[in-house]
């Protein structure tokens, strides 16, 4: 496909969103478009604000079984896929379930692959084969390394002597990869034990031209597991006052490309002066998680809805007991939550809201 084509497409896309976005969702259901999709539990990480590690590896629908969920009608409207886990690349036949994906949802054009990049060969590989399945079919892919910090604090973070040099290793590969259409950037998730480091990631990723997505961390036991954790590594007081003075330097960064920085003024607010969030996100509207072994979510503060094994996804998604649900986390938990998944994708279809900010609004 080429690049005005592309540009059309995006341009179309921004135009419907808006519409679906502002009237739209008032008039009904939305068709879901984004899939939070963590494709296995299994980690080689031992993330002190993540304890998915810990959970089982089994029960994971095989890409053979996922065939047959793919059939449902609610994936033909699907245009964007991040693979998460766990460790996705661990996954070994990610690149064959990949295909698949690309084959069964006719409207995909955008995948994001969120990697720990610890194994470098693995990530590479899966990632060159990715990389050829999209150019096929004219598919945005994008990886997002995980970065919380510079050297030692990156390796006490991830729970992995070394872990800082691996990531470094693995992006030095990755940049090779960069002139057969591969996007990468880095995501650091800010707690209260690297908060004093994010400054230092973001020159470190300046230097190299890396754009780096900065992420407040989130506590939800129904997919992290991690509330336990909050006690040690949620922000005390003073650090939410540095914290929202880092994010509101990086807000003042404002351009018609950086879209995450609308997010970080939203969040200085939400910090310094006890806002309600105002960034939207998608997963009010139009996404969705179903995991590897089958469990669906409207987010990660949703109960579960079912698992395809036993039932329609499409009819679990429109299920009307479950649409009241995802209303009342929206009315209880949306106004306090700094979750960034699929952010850039909320704000192109919020995008007058967006232009807004550019021309020196606020949040």
């Amino acid at each position: 496909m080429s690049e005005i084509r592309i540009a059309i497409r995006d341009a179309a896309l921004i135009l419907r969103g808006i519409y679906e976005y502002n009237v739209g969702s008032r008039l009904g259901l939305l068709l879901p478009r984004q899939w939070l999709f963590p494709v296995t539990y299994r980690c080689n990480g031992r993330c002190v604000m993540c304890n998915i590690w810990q959970c089982r590896g089994s029960d994971e629908l095989s890409t053979e079984q996922w065939r047959q969920v793919l059939a449902d009608p609610l994936f033909r409207s699907v245009e964007s896929i991040s693979l998460s886990g766990g460790e996705p690349t661990l996954r070994e036949d990610l690149p064959q379930l990949t295909q698949l994906l690309i084959e069964r949802l006719p409207a995909l054009h955008r995948l994001t692959l969120t990697t720990n990049a610890l194994n470098s060969p693995r990530v590479l590989s899966h990632c060159e084969q990715i990389i050829d399945l999209c150019s096929d079919r004219g598919i945005h892919f994008f990886v997002g390394v995980s970065l919380d910090g510079i050297g030692p604090v990156h390796d006490d973070m991830r729970g992995i002597p070394g872990a800082f040099d691996k990531v470094s290793a693995t992006l030095a590969e990755l940049e090779l990869l960069r002139p057969f259409g591969l996007r990468i950037g880095a995501n650091c998730t800010l707690t209260a034990r690297n908060l004093h480091d994010a400054e230092n990631v973001r020159r470190w990723c300046e230097q190299r031209k890396l754009p780096v997505n900065f992420i407040v961390a989130s506590f939800a036991e129904a997919y992290y597991g991690n509330l336990e954790s909050e006690q040690e590594l949620g922000l005390r007081p003073e650090q939410r006052i540095e914290l929202a003075q880092f994010l509101s330097q990086q807000a003042a960064r404002r351009s018609p490309s950086n879209l995450a920085a609308y997010f970080y003024g939203d969040a200085s607010r939400m910090l310094a002066k006890g806002a309600a969030r105002a960034t939207p996100c998608i997963f009010q509207k139009d996404g969705f998680i179903l995991d590897a072994r089958g469990d669906m979510q409207y987010c990660m503060y949703s109960r579960l809805l079912g698992n395809v094994r036993h039932e329609s996804p499409r009819a679990m998604y429109a299920e009307p007991d479950n649409v009241t649900h995802r209303q009342e986390i929206i009315a209880t938990r949306c106004a306090r939550c700094s979750i960034t998944c699929f952010l850039e994708i909320g704000l192109a279809k919020d995008a007058f809201r967006y232009l807004g900010f550019l021309l020196g609004g606020g949040t």
